[in-house]
């Protein structure tokens, strides 16, 4: 990504965060013109909004720094000082009281619905341009039925939520989170300045709590060395552009309707549905397309891996392991091994595996992952005995040795599930394999393989290790080795 790109970027985020025209379309829309999102690794992409919606909240925190002040301070003295009743505070204090109940139907909806906001639907430039469609015809009516009665002086509690519920329209991409609180106080019969400066003031909680999380998630994926210049550009353009699209749409709305953005959101949400502008499906949605895969780069003098043919196993979903060392990306086989993907997407949906770290490296051999017990040093002489299932009942070994990746065995890039002697005993635990595991017996379901990252899996195979009970070739790293996150793509 250019510098100026960058800059692009941050200016559209800053402008269509608090214009109701949705900050979420624009930036996907203008990531797929210039191909900025690397399919290998969206995280990056991910990252990278998190970090410049940083910015747009830093422009709404200075533009209201005033009227937070004062907000706060009489909140806090009528609440805790002085404790007078809800209806004898003052509009200061109640704004309070607003934004805090407001904010609640967003924080529930969020945690709710957290998979399916962080998946692929809310990248389908068709459900965008529908929703900018949808929102802008809700959008014309509620600018029909204005009648401009309310002000922050009779704003009632119930007010405050039914604005606040509507936000969660904006977890549709395209909806606009400004554009959905906006329409429902003009419906409730706010000022058109009062249902914005509430919008914005609704907004701070919501790209607070949505955005600090979102960017300690993804800070993992961001690196100075690696597109740092463009990233402070792009957040800086954000803030600037965001402050003053707050003060533009403050004013404009003070002698004007909404009727420019209702007709702009119409005609792009028209061109998005008409040029069918949706990505690709992703490989995950086509279970019964059997898709060849090349395994990852071998070792040519290793006669066992270079007889293995192409891979013919069924790709049912994909992942993306983010790591401290790097990302792997990672193919599963639901078809051949139907329980144990199902347990292993179950864990990652449940972010069973973030912050785990990978307990074991036998050199050459294996690298080993799953035990929450590596969470804790103080379990370190416990590490590699932990794990459990997504359902806390016995996974079943699937070992049948006629489907397609049991016949390609343990070479290098498989990733299988790692079980004790006893039957039955996988849990979380799964190992990926190196050159020599080729020689291991069918004895651990494999689940999938790696088809991106291979030199991440070598580079962990390599590290410095502090000997285990298999001797100084098979231990524990030296270096903490971390699952940031998985995610299913």
């Amino acid at each position: 990504m250019s510098a100026l790109i960058a800059v692009v970027l941050g200016i559209i985020q800053g402008l269509t965060e608090f214009i109701p025209i949705s900050s979420t379309a624009h930036l996907t829309i203008a990531a797929s013109i210039f191909g900025v999102i690397d399919p290998a690794h969206p995280e990056r992409w991910t990252a990278f909004m998190a970090t410049i919606q940083l910015g747009t909240l830093a422009a709404v925190l200075a533009y209201f720094a005033k009227d937070i002040a004062t907000i706060s301070r009489e909140f806090l003295v009528e609440n805790f000082s002085r404790r007078v009743k809800f209806s004898e505070q003052s509009v200061n204090a109640r704004m309070g009281w607003f934004v805090i109940l407001g904010s609640i139907p967003i924080v529930v909806a969020g945690l709710a619905f957290k998979t399916v906001i962080e998946g692929s639907l809310t990248k389908n430039l068709t459900l965008i341009g529908s929703s900018l469609i949808g929102v802008a015809i809700l959008l014309w009516l509620a600018d029909r039925s204005y009648t401009g009665k309310k002000n922050q002086s009779n704003t009632t509690l119930w007010d405050a939520m039914i604005v606040g519920a509507s936000q969660v329209l904006a977890l549709f991409p395209g909806a606009s989170r400004s554009g959905s609180t906006i329409m429902a106080g003009l419906f409730l019969g706010f000022t058109r300045e009062h249902a914005a400066r509430f919008s914005f003031l609704l907004s701070i909680p919501a790209i607070l709590g949505a955005g600090v999380l979102q960017f300690a998630d993804e800070a993992g994926n961001l690196s100075w060395s690696d597109g740092g210049l463009q990233l402070l550009l792009a957040t800086v353009a954000s803030f600037i552009s965001g402050y003053w699209s707050i003060g533009f749409l403050l004013k404009y709305l003070k002698t004007h309707s909404l009727s420019v953005f209702i007709v702009y959101r119409i005609a792009l949400g028209l061109i998005l549905l008409v040029t069918g502008c949706t990505p690709q499906p992703e490989s995950g949605s086509v279970v019964q397309q059997i898709e060849q895969i090349q395994p990852p780069a071998i070792n040519s003098t290793d006669t066992v891996n270079a007889a293995i043919e192409r891979d013919t196993a069924v790709i049912t979903k994909t992942v993306v392991l983010r790591t401290s060392a790097g990302d792997i990306q990672i193919s599963l086989f639901g078809v051949d091994a139907p329980l144990t993907v199902a347990n292993f997407t179950e864990l990652c949906k449940q972010r069973f595996y973030d912050g785990v770290l990978f307990h074991r490296v036998a050199k050459d051999f294996v690298i080993q992952v799953g035990d929450p017990k590596t969470k804790d040093t103080k379990l370190r002489s416990e590490w590699g005995s932990g794990g459990e299932t997504a359902t806390g009942k016995p996974l079943a070994e699937e070992l049948d040795p006629s489907v397609p990746s049991a016949m390609h065995g343990y070479a290098a890039g498989t990733v299988a599930m790692a079980r004790k002697t006893e039957p039955n005993s996988g849990t979380s635990q799964f190992f990926i394999c190196l050159e020599k595991a080729s020689t291991l017996p069918h004895q651990y379901t494999i689940f999938g393989r790696v088809v991106r990252g291979m030199e991440v899996v070598t580079k962990i195979g390599k590290v410095a290790v502090e000997p285990g009970p298999l001797g100084e070739a098979d231990g524990v790293p030296q270096k903490p080795i971390k699952i940031y996150s998985i995610k299913i793509l």
